[in-house]
């Protein structure tokens, strides 16, 4: 993905202000924003969902004089039409993922152990929720989630949101240990 080169301080602090003018509001709209914009592209299958959000701050904070001046309305409107833009390129560029590699027994095996290893260094609970919430198939995942976020007392946006973050503290440990049992 061409990233566009990250906003330099002072760029960064005029997307801040033009998000809202309470610096600490700014900041939670901007989480916001984010975290959505990654949540609807990993729905959608993009791997590097991340990837876009990132270049669509960026995008946006290159052009944040401007729209300072001329765009009217919530800003969050603003970033996900660029992210669509944005997404809409890395499609094509990725029309054709690769295939998934021939699994053997072995390689099963492997991504097993480095996920059990990885969910120790987990919390006891933060790893019971992991596994809880892939739990089942269809429609008793689904309702195994709800249930799931029911007992936590959070929605089940929140929950979603809970897990993603715990996806992300997961995924570098597996690759770190698929490295060190491939190579």
């Amino acid at each position: 993905m061409s990233k566009k080169e990250p906003p330099g301080q002072e760029a960064f602090d005029k997307l801040l202000a033009w998000l809202d003018a309470d610096r600490d509001k700014a900041a939670e709209r901007y989480e916001q924003i984010y975290f959505r914009i990654v949540r609807t592209y990993t729905a959608k299958g993009c791997w590097e969902a991340e990837d876009v959000a990132d270049e669509t701050f960026n995008v946006v904070a290159s052009r944040t004089d401007e729209l300072i001046g001329t765009y009217h309305g919530d800003p969050a409107l603003y970033f996900y039409g660029v992210a669509k833009n944005i997404y809409k390129e890395w499609l094509k560029k990725n029309k054709y993922p690769p295939p998934p590699p021939i699994i053997d027994n072995s390689k099963i095996e492997l991504r097993c152990h480095c996920l059990e290893k990885c969910l120790q260094e987990l919390n006891p609970d933060e790893a019971k929720m992991v596994l809880q919430y892939y739990e089942g198939e269809k429609q008793a995942r689904i309702a195994n989630r709800k249930k799931l976020a029911a007992e936590l007392g959070i929605s089940l946006n929140a929950l979603r949101i809970r897990i993603c973050h715990l996806l992300t503290r997961l995924r570098p440990c597996i690759e770190e240990c698929l490295k060190h049992l491939d190579g």
